[in-house]
Parts: structure tokens; C-alpha cells; sequence
């Protein structure tokens, strides 16, 4: 049976909610985007996050991503595919990227692409067509949040009026990320290196959810 990566969304984890305006000393202006219902957990890094049920419930969304696992991952080192770690017994970090990680504007390298452990790389080749394709074996020291994609939206009155889709604002960008609901975390890559091509996928686990924090 073909295994559902772990940060693969699920059409039983969406959730419904909305969205609102909402005074906060913490904002630039004195207002920033909340939810009608708000929580102090739909905060982190100074960005309100789009809401995700975390049941794995439903349908695979295979071209998805789950929020908070996607989130999870970047943010704890977790593999995309069984969601435990992707360190290795040196401590750097496995990744397979489609794509060549993006350069910030001071230089570093960052990626939205969630690392996935050495085990699991064959694996998620043959999942994924992309990677199939075309892609890249790396190894990192380490990650640091730098930014977020998701939706900005602008005030007109009392409205709100989205004005952005899948952007990319950087974690210091205070004035913007007070309007943006951040639906991904990014990260910069500390050492990135090419690595050697792993062979095989090795027997692991069935993807549990870990135990680690939002």
C-alpha cells in the first residue's frame, strides 16, 4: 500500500474559520489580522497561521501540505515522509530538493521544502514525480526560520482585502507579516552541502506523529 507522507494534507483536516481585524499591542499599527475566535497558539514568530486539524482523517490532498506539520518539520528537523528526525549520527540534516534553495537577500540559502532523512530519499522519489524527475541529495548543520508564504491581506475600512497569494515575508518584515496568514515556514541552511546518493529505503517505521511541539 502506497504510504502517505507525513506532511501530506487530508481533506478531513481543514478546518473553517474567520478572519478579522483585531487591536494588539504587539502590532506595528496597533491592529493585525486575527480570527473572529482567536487563541494565543494561532500566533508564532510574530505571524498568525492558517488553522489545520492534525487527524490525518479523509482523503490524502496528495499536492498539499498539512500547516502545522509542514511547520513541524521545518522548525524541528523532522523527515516530510515518516515525520521522525533527519538528522543523522552526525547531526546534519538529509534533504532532497526539486529545486536549488533560494538566496536571500543577505545571501543565505533557504527553502520551504521540508528535510527528509536519509532513509526515506529513495521513498520519496518514488512518490513524488518531481523528485523523480529531477532533484538534489543535500546535507545542513543546521536551520533557522527566516520567513513565510501565505496569503497578505490589506485594510479597506473595516474589511479585509487579500492582496497576495503563497508570498514570501521575511520574519523581521513586522509591518507586513501583521496582515499575512502564514500557511509555510522557510528556513535558511547553515553548511548546505551536496551529499552522497542514498541506494535504498531501508525498513522504517509507519510515519507516527511525533511527540514535539507546534
Amino acid at each position: 500500500m502506497r504510504r502517505v507522507p507525513y506532511v501530506t494534507a487530508y481533506d478531513g483536516e481543514d478546518v473553517t474559520y474567520q478572519l478579522a481585524l483585531a487591536r494588539s499591542a504587539e502590532a506595528t499599527d496597533g491592529i493585525r489580522l486575527s480570527y473572529a475566535d482567536p487563541v494565543e497558539t494561532d500566533w508564532m514568530f510574530g505571524v498568525l497561521w492558517h488553522r489545520h486539524g492534525l487527524s490525518r482523517a479523509g482523503n490524502p490532498q496528495w499536492k498539499l501540505v498539512n500547516t502545522i506539520r509542514q511547520r513541524r518539520c521545518m522548525w524541528h528537523c523532522l523527515c516530510q515522509v515518516c515525520g521522525q528526525s533527519a538528522k543523522d549520527e552526525n547531526g546534519r540534516i538529509w534533504w532532497v530538493m526539486a529545486d536549488d534553495p533560494i538566496r536571500t537577500p543577505a545571501g543565505e540559502l533557504s527553502t520551504n521544502a521540508p528535510p527528509t532523512c536519509r532513509a526515506c530519499i529513495p521513498e520519496a522519489r518514488m512518490l513524488c514525480p518531481i523528485l523523480r524527475k529531477h532533484s538534489r541529495v543535500y546535507t545542513a548543520r543546521d536551520v533557522e526560520p527566516y520567513a513565510v508564504a501565505g496569503e497578505v491581506y490589506q485594510r479597506a475600512g473595516n474589511r479585509l482585502v487579500a492582496v497576495g497569494q503563497a508570498t514570501e515575508i521575511p520574519l523581521d518584515a513586522f509591518a507586513r507579516l501583521d496582515y499575512t496568514l502564514a500557511k509555510q515556514l522557510l528556513v535558511t541552511l547553515d553548511d548546505l552541502r551536496l551529499a552522497a546518493e542514498p541506494q535504498t529505503a531501508p525498513a522504517r517505521g509507519t510515519g507516527g506523529v511525533p511527540r514535539v511541539g507546534v
